[in-house]
């Protein structure tokens, strides 16, 4: 499948093929093992020095999706042992990121194939994430502190609304929803740019501040924190109907469209005046997924979201950023970063930069054929 863009075709099976071998390295090379970043190329496996562990789900993701786009028994096998790897994390009240741990992973597994044991694990894993909220400031807490959230969060709450279908607990929906909108009044600015950290008072509810953590300052944007509210607030939309939060994904990819404009791959923070590189694709692969998702949400009105991540996975897929490209390059995608002030993973690959991109390819390829043990779509 081949499809045009701004910047020049793009070969969709052929990136997939070529994601496909370095994830394949990666498993045969590292069984087990799920890195963070890697470091001048070559994936790290010392866990991760600044948040809980968080990226199993992402390299488990990658694994359902070139189990359903090639019909491998191996990346069946491994999909499901990557993701049984995770599985006593439905439990861990240690971190709010359940949903990277369990959307990615467990959550196709259900789709694919839905069995008691797939839903009993999203609801476990989903009401494990509802029990991070605060009902006085109506917001699901960090593993930071009882008075912090994060812009991440937005990209956590699918979980929570999955586990609520499944259940049929709406309690659980209103937990994620009431998030949300406290994500949009506080975490969204007037201008649709976008706060990396919330600060309240955890017993009265009442915000104190904005603050951040890898961005430049508290005022500016960390370009992967907005990708994470297109997407997020899309996905909140996607659950609910809500039209208020379709509104601030819309006004969230235009902001990221008007600011990067036609050179598609956004910095580290957009206010940053020497960035010690030029680039963060991670954020501009979570991007592009996001827009591909608000484009189907939209429907005919989505077009030119769909133009522009298409230009985005083009731009991606070139020499510059395409790490097959580059020979010794463990990942995906190059000019990555995970945390630009701690000096962790900067302009390399990181795991979840890889897993957007290939999610990105996977819509643009469209819906596989099923295999006979496939059953209805997740929501």
């Amino acid at each position: 499948m081949t499809i045009e863009t701004s910047l020049g075709p793009i070969r969709v099976e052929e990136l997939l093929h070529q994601a496909e071998e370095q994830v394949r390295r990666l498993v045969t090379e590292h069984p087990g093992k799920v890195p963070v970043f890697t470091q001048g190329g070559r994936w790290q496996f010392d866990g991760d020095a600044w948040a809980p562990v968080w990226t199993g789900g992402f390299l488990a993701g990658m694994m359902w999706i070139f189990s359903q786009r090639f019909r491998d028994p191996f990346w069946r096998e491994n999909a499901e042992r990557y993701s049984r790897l995770l599985e006593e994390r439905k439990h861990d009240t240690g971190t709010h990121d359940i949903g990277f741990l369990f959307s990615p992973s467990w959550g196709r597994w259900h789709e694919v194939a839905p069995s008691q044991e797939t839903r009993d694990v999203l609801i476990e894993a989903g009401t494990t994430m509802a029990g991070r909220f605060n009902p006085a400031g109506r917001y699901l807490r960090t593993w930071v502190d009882a008075g912090s959230t994060f812009i991440d969060v937005m990209m956590n709450i699918g979980i929570i609304y999955q586990a609520a279908d499944l259940s049929g607990n709406a309690a659980l929906a209103e937990i994620a929803t009431k998030h949300a909108l406290t994500s949009r009044r506080f975490l969204v600015r007037g201008d649709a740019t976008t706060v990396h950290e919330g600060w309240f008072d955890p017993d009265s509810g009442e915000f104190l501040r904005a603050a951040t953590h890898q961005g430049y300052r508290s005022d500016s944007s960390w370009v992967r924190g907005h990708a994470w509210a297109i997407y997020g607030f899309g996905t909140a939309y996607q659950w609910t109907g809500d039209a208020r939060f379709l509104d601030t994904a819309r006004r969230c990819a235009d902001t990221y469209i008007t600011e990067v404009g036609d050179r598609f791959v956004g910095p580290n923070d957009w206010e940053q005046p020497a960035p010690n590189d030029g680039y963060e694709a991670s954020g501009a692969s979570i991007t592009a997924s996001g827009l591909l998702q608000l484009a189907d949400l939209l429907g005919d009105a989505g077009d030119d979201y769909r133009r522009y991540a298409r230009s985005i996975v083009a731009r991606l897929s070139e020499p510059e950023f395409f790490g097959a490209a580059t020979t010794g390059w463990e990942g995906i995608i190059k000019h990555s970063t995970y945390h630009e002030n701690e000096g962790l993973g900067v302009n390399e690959s990181v795991m979840w930069g890889d897993y957007y991109f290939v999610e990105a390819l996977d819509r643009l390829a469209g819906t596989p054929e099923p295999e006979s043990s496939a059953g209805p779509s997740r929501r």
